[in-house]
């Protein structure tokens, strides 16, 4: 059985299996067309990217969002990594997410896509490449994946009214 919010939204109670294979595949697609087209100008700044990402994910993105996420620990579900993973190393921490938390998580996810910017501007076909990839896949957050999430304490969520579930 699946929650209504106020706006009539069925609850995701578990990824699929095509979900998690295309959001992992397209992050990882346009992290790697990023990393290319830094690389092609300059390998040191494309390992500094590539370290500043992974640091991104396991120091700010692990901790400070998916600790408080259900889905791993509640659904032993992720749209980006193992749940097992999470659960092992980030204990579920509770839904609510400080100001701090959310602030940097905005901002580690937002470095990750803009870093390369800087570098793909030369490269006008990755540029278009990497946001073809990129524009879809974070699109379907909040069109998608926000409006039924049950993380409620993500500064994304749109599905808000969790006292009716």
């Amino acid at each position: 059985m699946t929650a209504q919010t106020d706006s009539g939204c069925s609850l995701i109670n578990r990824f699929s299996l095509k979900e998690r294979i295309v959001m992992r595949t397209a992050w990882a697609a346009f992290t790697a067309i990023g990393a290319y087209g830094i690389y092609v100008q300059s390998p040191l700044w494309a390992a500094i990217y590539l370290m500043l990402t992974a640091l991104g994910f396991i120091l700010v993105v692990l901790p400070a969002l998916c600790a408080h996420c259900p889905f791993p620990s509640r659904h032993n579900t992720c749209l980006f990594i193992p749940p097992g993973f999470v659960k092992r190393f980030y204990p579920y921490k509770g839904p609510d997410m400080r100001a701090g938390e959310k602030c940097v998580t905005l901002a580690a996810m937002a470095g990750m896509v803009a870093m390369p910017n800087v570098w793909l501007v030369n490269r006008p076909t990755l540029l278009i490449l990497f946001w073809l990839v990129a524009l879809p896949t974070l699109a379907a957050f909040p069109r998608h994946y926000c409006r039924h999430c049950r993380h409620f304490g993500c500064p994304l969520n749109k599905a808000k009214n969790r006292d009716s579930i």
